[in-house]
C-alpha cells in the first residue's frame, strides 16, 4: 500500500503555524444551581472529527465542547451529562452528535447546525455507565456498564433491542461502520463481536503478560479488516480481524498505550502513551515513521482529520493531561499548531486575593493559573513547578505563594471512572515560590529536607508548615527562621494540615486517617476525643471548635471539652470540610454512592440544609473568598466551580426555618 499524499501536502501548504486563541466565553454555559462560573474545561477522554471535517468534539470530565475547526473556535458547550463524556459518535451524515459517558443516567443526541439538544435517550439501569456509542443508519447502538448492548431508535428515543454480551471489559470500541465490537477484557484478551447478529465473532490472545496484560486502547481500521490494541505493556498490536490472527507487534514506546488511532486511508496508525510520546507507524510495514513531542504529560486521545478537513485535512489531533489539544503533520511528525487549551485535569488547590480580583488554582502538575473574577478569564499561567503529578501542594491563603513537592513518571486518568494511576520514581526536590514575582524561594527550600506528605500557610501567609513521615516542622517565609518542629505519632503518608483561623494551632489527619492537633505556641500535642478514622478537620472561623468527619459520622468538638455529634457521614476517596464564614454551616464533600455533592449542615442543630451539585468527580478543595460572598470548589473533573454563597446561605436558612 502506498500512501497518496499530494492533496495533503496542498493542504498544509497554507496552513498556518500558530493558532489563534478563541475568546468566546462558556463559563456560564449549563451551570448547576447557585453556582455562578465555571473556570476550566475538565479533562480530555475522547475526542471525533465530524466525518467532513469540519467539527472536531471533545469530551471531557464535564461536557462535550465542540471546535470550528476552520475557525479554531470553540462554538458550543454541551452540558447536562452528570459524569465523564468519554462515548462520542458522529451520525453519517454528520448532522448529528452523540454522548455519554461514566455516572451518566441519559445519551443525548445534538443537533450540529443548530446547537441544540435533539433527544435523551434514558438508561434505566444502575449503575448508569456507558462506554461507547456507534450510529447504524438511523439507529444508535449503546453498550454500557452492565455489559449491555441496546439498539436505539433515534426519531422515537425508543430501545428496539437490548443484549448482553457477559464480558467484564475494560476498553471497548466499535468499527467505523457499526458492525463490529472488539471488547478487551480484564485478562487482557479482545473479544470480536458481531453487532448485526449480536453474537460473538471470536476471541484474540490480546497481550498475555505476566505482569502488563491491561489493554488501554483500541481501534478498527477504516474497513474494520485490521484491530490495534494498547497495552500497558508499551506495545502496539495489530490483529487481522477476518482471519483472527495476530499481523505483529509494534514496538517502541517507553510508556503504557493509552490512545490509538487510523488515518482515514488505514495506511497510517497512530499510537500515544502515558511517557508523553506520540508514534506514527506505517500499517503495511509496520514500521515506525515518526516519533512526536511535545505534550508535557499524558496523550489521553487521537483522531485523524478526514482529507477534506479545510486548512487541515488528513492531520493527527491529540488530546493531553497537560490541557491542550494540538496538531501534527503526519509527514514529519511537526506541530501544526497548540489547537486549544485549559482542559485541565484535577484541580488540587484554589486561593482567593485579599482583593477579591483573581483566583488562583493549582493542578496534579504543579501548573498554576490566575483567573479574573471579573471576566472569567485566564490571566496567567505559571509553568515553572510542571512535573508529571504533584504529591504535596499549598497555595497560601491570599494566593501569592506556592509550595509543591511532585513526581516523574507515568500517570494515567481513567476516562470511566474516578482518580488516576501512577508509577514513577521518588520525589523532586520540594519547591516554594513567589507567584507574583516568579521567584523561588531557595533559601528556604534548601532549609526544608525533608519528603513531604502535607504542607500549608499559615492564615497571615507568613509561615509554611510542611509534614514529613514523622515530624512537622514550621519555618518563616521572609526569614527562613525555623518556628517550630512537632512530632508525629504515626507516620504521615499523603496528609493534609490545617491552621486553625488565629494561626494558634495547627490540625493533621494522613492517608490512613490518623489525626492529631497542636497547640503551635507550646508545641503540645492536643488529644483529639473519639477520632478514629478521621477522614477530614476544618476550625471554625472563631478558631473555637473542630469538626471532624470519622468513620462514625461528623463531630464538632469545642476546645471547652463539649462534644457534639452531627448525623451525618461523608464517604469518600477525599473528603474536605469547611465552615462558611460565618460559622452557622458546615460545608463538606466525599463519595455519595457514584455521585460527587457539596452538603451543608447547620451547626447549631446539626440539621441538613442539602446539597450543591455540579462536580463530576471528588471535590479536592473548598475556599470561601475573603469577603465571604463566594465559595469556589476546586474538583478532579479539572474545574472550579464558583458559587454565589450570599443567595445559597440565604436560601437554605430560610428553608429550614
Amino acid at each position: 500500500m502506498k500512501m497518496k499524499y499530494s492533496f495533503f501536502i496542498i493542504v498544509l501548504s497554507i496552513v498556518t503555524m500558530y493558532s489563534s486563541s478563541f475568546a468566546q466565553d462558556n463559563t456560564q454555559v449549563g451551570l448547576p444551581e447557585g453556582a455562578i462560573a465555571r473556570l476550566g474545561k475538565g479533562g480530555i477522554n475522547i475526542m471525533r472529527f465530524s466525518p467532513d471535517g469540519t467539527y472536531l468534539a471533545v469530551g471531557t470530565d464535564v461536557g462535550v465542547w465542540l471546535y470550528d475547526v476552520p475557525d479554531e473556535k470553540e462554538t458550543a458547550l454541551f452540558t447536562g451529562h452528570t459524569g465523564h463524556v468519554n462515548a462520542l459518535a458522529f451520525s453519517q451524515d454528520g448532522n448529528m452528535l452523540a454522548s455519554g459517558g461514566f455516572n451518566n443516567p441519559i445519551i443525548q443526541v445534538w443537533d450540529i447546525e443548530t446547537k441544540s439538544k435533539l433527544s435523551t435517550l434514558t438508561l434505566t439501569q444502575e449503575p448508569n455507565s456507558l462506554d461507547a456509542l456507534t450510529f447504524y443508519g438511523r439507529t444508535l447502538i449503546s453498550i454500557d456498564g452492565l455489559d449491555d448492548i441496546s439498539y436505539w431508535q433515534i426519531d422515537t428515543g425508543n430501545k428496539l433491542l437490548q443484549s448482553s454480551i457477559d464480558i467484564l471489559y475494560e476498553v471497548v470500541v466499535f468499527s467505523q461502520d457499526g458492525n463490529n465490537l472488539a471488547i478487551a477484557d480484564r485478562n487482557g484478551k479482545i473479544h470480536l463481536w458481531d453487532t448485526t447478529t449480536s453474537s460473538p465473532q471470536a476471541t484474540l490472545k490480546g497481550h498475555k503478560n505476566d505482569n502488563n496484560t491491561d489493554i488501554r486502547s483500541l481501534a478498527f481500521s477504516p474497513d474494520g479488516k485490521i484491530l490495534a490494541s494498547g497495552s500497558e505493556d508499551k506495545t502496539v498490536k495489530l490483529w487481522d480481524t477476518q482471519n483472527h490472527v495476530e499481523l505483529g507487534t509494534l514496538h517502541g514506546h517507553l510508556g503504557w498505550v493509552t490512545a490509538i488511532t487510523f488515518s482515514e486511508d488505514g495506511n497510517m496508525l497512530a499510537s500515544g502513551d502515558a511517557n508523553k510520546t506520540i508514534k506514527l507507524w506505517d500499517v503495511e510495514t509496520r514500521k515506525a515513521r515518526a516519533t512526536i513531542t511535545g505534550h508535557k504529560n499524558t496523550i489521553n486521545a487521537l483522531a485523524f482529520a478526514p482529507v477534506g478537513t479545510p486548512r487541515y485535512g488528513m492531520c493527527l489531533a491529540s488530546g493531553s493531561a497537560d490541557g491542550t489539544i494540538r496538531f501534527w503533520n503526519p509527514l514529519n511528525g511537526k506541530e501544526l499548531a497548540t489547537f486549544t487549551t485549559g482542559h485541565t485535569e484535577w484541580i488540587k488547590a484554589v486561593a482567593f486575593s485579599e482583593n477579591g480580583t483573581t483566583l488562583t488554582s493549582a493542578a496534579f502538575n504543579g501548573t498554576v493559573d490566575v483567573w479574573s473574577l471579573k471576566t472569567w478569564q485566564e490571566l496567567t499561567t505559571f509553568t515553572d513547578t510542571h512535573c508529571d503529578i504533584v504529591e504535596t501542594v499549598a497555595l497560601s491563603p491570599n494566593g501569592r505563594f506556592f509550595a509543591s513537592q511532585g513526581s516523574i513518571g507515568m500517570v494515567m486518568f481513567n476516562p470511566a471512572g474516578f482518580g488516576a494511576r501512577f508509577s514513577g520514581g521518588g520525589p523532586e526536590n520540594f519547591q516554594i515560590w513567589n507567584l507574583a514575582t516568579g521567584e523561588k524561594l531557595s533559601f528556604l527550600q534548601q532549609k526544608i529536607n525533608i519528603e513531604s506528605s502535607a504542607a500549608a500557610f499559615s492564615p497571615d501567609n507568613n509561615i509554611l508548615a510542611v509534614c514529613g513521615h514523622e515530624k512537622i516542622k514550621g519555618w518563616h517565609l521572609n526569614s527562613g527562621i525555623e518556628l517550630f518542629q512537632l512530632d508525629t505519632k504515626k507516620l504521615m503518608f499523603r496528609g493534609k494540615l490545617v491552621f486553625s483561623p488565629d494561626g494558634k494551632k495547627l490540625a493533621v489527619t494522613n492517608f490512613h486517617r490518623n489525626s492529631q492537633v497542636w497547640d503551635i505556641a507550646t508545641q503540645r500535642d492536643i488529644t483529639l476525643p473519639n477520632a478514629e478514622e478521621v477522614n477530614a478537620l476544618a476550625f471554625s472561623p472563631d478558631s473555637s471548635i473542630l469538626a471532624i468527619v470519622s468513620k462514625d459520622g461528623i463531630y464538632l468538638w469545642k476546645f471547652s471539652d463539649e462534644f457534639i455529634e452531627i448525623p451525618a457521614k461523608l464517604h469518600g476517596f477525599r473528603n474536605v470540610l469547611t465552615f462558611s464564614p460565618d460559622g452557622s454551616i458546615l460545608v463538606g464533600s466525599g463519595m455519595e454512592g457514584w455521585s460527587t455533592p457539596i452538603k451543608l449542615w447547620d451547626v447549631k442543630t446539626g440539621k441538613s440544609m442539602g446539597i450543591l451539585s455540579g462536580h463530576t468527580e471528588s471535590v479536592e478543595a473548598l475556599v470561601f473568598s475573603h469577603d465571604g460572598k463566594i465559595l469556589a470548589s476546586g474538583s478532579e473533573d479539572g474545574t472550579v466551580l464558583l458559587w454565589d454563597w450570599e443567595k445559597i446561605s440565604a436560601k437554605r436558612k430560610a428553608e429550614i426555618k
